[in-house]
């Protein structure tokens, strides 16, 4: 059975089906080694690639397997990437999601505004009822892409990707459809307003919580009580400073120089790619 790949719109973006004049962005897009350092296969080095994968999503709307859209910008007509659904299973009702973005086209919003459009598309039209995500574990600004869909992070795949010798792992995101349903509590006017879910409240709370981390990043000394010494003596003599409950106590007299710095080594942010191979 077919699947006529729809055309969708939202207010940036365009999606349509593929047609062979796609074929010299296409390869623009799949030969950049940058845009795919974090992809499951090499970027292309072969013009025809870009032929074949027009052809594929042909046979992919044919066969009923999944929906391959070009993603264009409304404002200048410009193709800025592309985003499927493919794997569609109707037994199981679920289906994998993927998306490519140019580098170009990175931090505004366009892969979660299209991914997000597709998936009102599917879970509307196909009776879907789980969409699984793949990225390699070092891409988490598209972990962030997929965790603003509503995924969830469901497990890792260990050293599942090997790309010119490179292994990488996966992380594995789902959503199911009760989850992408159930309804967020609203702050509402004045006189019918939600306990505990009003914009202040909730502004009050996340400025909190930056206040506790910083004390705890300073070492608590925020939180001492009033008259109790900085400084405390051991019993052999040397002073130990208070520090926050994951550090070590230091058994020198310096004062600590300042909170713990935090660090991700080699996670680039890197919102434009869910590999529809690590699906």
């Amino acid at each position: 059975m077919s699947l006529p790949t729809p055309m969708l719109h939202t207010a940036r973006l365009r999606l349509r089906p593929f047609d062979d004049a796609d074929a010299n962005d296409l390869f623009a897009l799949h030969s950049n080694a940058y845009v795919l350092r974090y992809w499951d296969a090499p970027a292309w080095s072969e013009r025809v690639r870009s032929e074949r994968f027009i052809t594929a999503c042909r046979q992919m709307a044919e066969g009923g397997t999944g929906a391959r859209l070009a993603v264009d910008r409304v404002s200048d007509g410009m193709f800025i990437g592309w985003c499927s659904l493919n794997r569609w299973n109707p037994d199981y009702r679920s289906a994998s999601l993927g998306y490519c973005f140019d580098d170009a086209a990175w931090g505004h919003g366009y892969a979660t505004e299209a991914a997000r459009a597709l998936l009102r598309w599917a879970f509307g039209t196909l009776d879907l009822n789980r969409v699984q995500a793949e990225t390699d574990t070092r891409n988490v600004a598209s972990a962030r892409v997929l965790e603003k869909l509503g995924f969830v992070r469901e497990g890792t795949l260990r050293e599942d990707c090997v790309v010119n010798g490179e292994v990488s792992d996966s992380w594995v995101y789902g959503l199911i459809r009760r989850a992408r349903r159930t309804p967020m509590p609203k702050a509402r006017g004045r006189g019918g307003r939600v306990p505990g879910f009003s914009v202040g409240v909730l502004k009050d709370i996340t400025r909190i919580l930056a206040a506790f981390r910083m004390v705890k990043r300073r070492g608590g000394a925020a939180s001492r009580r009033p008259g109790r010494s900085a400084q405390r003596r051991s019993s052999t003599g040397p002073r130990i400073h208070s520090m926050g409950p994951a550090d070590a106590r230091r058994t020198d007299s310096r004062p600590p120089t300042g909170p713990r710095r935090r660090w991700t080594a080699g996670r680039a942010r890197t919102p434009g790619c869910c590999a529809e191979g690590r699906q």
